[in-house]
């Protein structure tokens, strides 16, 4: 099956060393530099086949050593040189070409390897998986007529073998040409009649190209022959579904999820692509279903629990997702990712008190955790406890991989958050700059570093630009919108902060009352002083209910007017 580039190296004998006729000192030289490569000196190795080759340049033996030498040390210039020289010096030794083919290998050049076979086939014109390897590389070098036409060198060759159908059913289908892979399909199941792998090819590419009533077709006869095969059930799901038939899909997927054929990881693996397959979905009651018989198959393992969890998660239905991460860990409290999914899931549903206190257990199982260390860590802003947030998001930054990017720039704009709150400005500013360092299109950090500096009244010029670049990002986001007013208004840029404010009111869900007393204040500057009322008493009533201070909200529309 066409995968990994894999070449066999079936090379009869041993490389050259040395001739009859190599001075005393040449072989001196050549078993010395062997020492030292065999005891892992390979500096001093490389030196002594350097002098070996100064003495005696067409030395293939030495220059074969020096490639081995470079490859163990990914020089793979050097050793590409090296094996190519050797090769050229004996073109009859088989170790030689393999080595350089080794080189291509590891450097990825598809184009330069069918030649080293042709090679490695003439020395070796027998050797059936030379002819084999060819054609893969052909076949992932995309020049899919020339692994076609190796392919029948080998039938001409060796005979028809079964798996050839196979290879040249899939570069046929790479090639776009379907009738062809068909074809070849067909002749499998013939030769092969009593094996389901070429009845469950076949019916996959008849579902793939919407033939899914020829896929039903055969694999009705194929289980008449496999009754007992669960990828049979599988296939007709597949078929099933591609027709719109939600209840049949469903119906096979149970028949199979019950077969003890199938473990517990093919089963998960099976869940997984289910709800990642945008093309013909599921139905959500049909994921959760199988999801449930999952957990009844396997009650005691964790897995089982765990991807349950994963299922409801993904379908958002959180509550039934934190009760089988819940379940799971009270099997297995030593699987990290499984505190992480519960964490989030108890973060989305805003259970901070539940997510504070399971980031502490998570905690003393993996002290330091970068990502449960950063968990735990929202639980306790979720809970406005900022002193102890700021602890253990610090504490996660200190722990986190520097290469792990995505975290880092969360965890910055994070503390940013976390520093402009406990009143720590020039803290809040670095973070929020390290974050946009380490992406420059990290629209939060860039719309919540332009509101605390517009709140602020400092940096205006560089809190607009920030602000309009997160729109560019975000657009249509009301919140980024907000923002912009808000920095236009404090630039004195009053009718451009109405157009933004309006903007931002008409794309909101929900309208909250900052939104509508940063309305009120830019109407009032605009000089429309009764709807700037109108809209500071919206925000009042909003805020009021909320507990919120509306001291100043009040003297605005006691006074009429627009109060800093």
């Amino acid at each position: 099956m066409v995968g990994n580039v894999t070449f066999a190296q079936e090379k009869s004998g041993a490389p050259k060393m040395l001739s009859a006729g190599d001075s005393l000192l040449i072989k001196d030289l050549y078993f010395k530099g062997i020492q030292q490569k065999t005891s892992g000196q390979l500096a001093a190795a490389e030196k002594t086949f350097d002098r070996l080759i100064l003495l005696q340049p067409d030395n293939d033996a030495a220059h074969f050593e020096l490639a081995r030498i470079y490859l163990e040390n990914e020089d793979y210039k050097r050793a590409e040189q090296s094996a190519l020289r050797a090769t050229q010096l004996d073109g009859d030794n088989e170790w030689y070409w393999s080595m350089l083919l080794d080189t291509y290998r590891k450097t990825g050049n598809l184009k330069a390897i069918p030649v080293i076979f042709d090679e490695l086939i003439r020395l070796r014109p027998d050797s059936v998986s030379y002819y084999h390897d060819k054609a893969h590389v052909l076949y992932l070098d995309k020049q899919y007529d020339a692994s076609l036409a190796v392919y029948d060198t080998i039938s001409a060759r060796f005979g028809e073998a079964d798996d050839q159908y196979l290879f040249k059913y899939q570069v046929y289908l790479a090639k776009g040409d379907k009738d062809s892979a068909i074809e070849q399909l067909r002749l499998l199941i013939s030769e092969k009649p009593m094996e389901s792998k070429g009845y469950i090819l076949l019916a996959e590419l008849y579902t793939d190209i919407g033939e899914s009533r020829k896929a039903i077709s055969l694999l009705d006869e194929a289980a008449d022959l496999f009754p007992d095969d669960p990828l049979v059930l599988l296939s007709k799901s597949d078929a099933y579904l591609a027709m719109g038939k939600q209840r049949h899909a469903n119906d096979f997927l149970q028949q199979a999820f019950r077969s003890d054929k199938l473990d517990i990881d093919a089963k998960a693996g099976i869940l997984y692509a289910a709800i990642a397959n945008r093309k013909h979905p599921l139905v959500a009651n049909s994921l959760t279903g199988l999801a449930d018989l999952l957990t009844e198959t396997y009650p005691l393992e964790t897995k089982a629990h765990a991807v349950r969890g994963d299922i409801y998660m993904q379908l958002n239905q959180l509550d039934k997702a934190r009760e089988a991460y819940l379940k799971a860990l009270d099997i297995n409290r030593y699987i990290d990712v499984i505190w992480q999914q519960l964490l989030q899931v108890e973060l989305q549903l805003g259970k901070y008190d539940d997510a504070e206190a399971h980031g502490k257990e998570a905690l003393a199982l993996f002290p330091n955790h970068p990502i449960i260390l950063f968990f735990t860590g929202h639980g306790f802003m979720g809970n406005q406890r900022y002193q102890e947030a700021r602890k253990y998001l610090e504490a996660s930054l200190n722990n986190a991989s520097e290469e792990h990017t995505p975290l880092l720039t969360q965890l910055y704009s994070n503390l940013g958050d976390v520093y402009n709150t406990l009143g720590m400005y020039a803290e809040s500013d670095v973070a929020y700059e390290e974050a946009i360092a380490l992406d420059s299109t990290n629209a939060y950090a860039l719309n919540n570093y332009a509101y605390y500096l517009a709140l602020r009244k400092q940096k205006l010029p560089l809190a607009a630009e920030m602000s309009k670049r997160s729109n560019e990002l975000a657009p249509d986001y009301p919140s980024y919108q907000d923002t912009y007013a808000w920095i236009r208004f404090q630039q004195g840029e009053y009718q451009d902060a109405l157009f933004w404010i309006e903007k931002a009111i008409k794309g909101s869900d929900t309208v909250s009352d900052t939104l509508l007393e940063h309305y009120g204040d830019i109407l009032a500057k605009v000089g429309d002083i009764e709807s700037a009322i109108v809209q500071w008493k919206k925000a009042k009533t909003m805020s009021q209910a909320v507990g919120k201070n509306i001291d100043k909200l009040s003297k605005k529309i006691d006074a009429k007017r627009y109060i800093d």
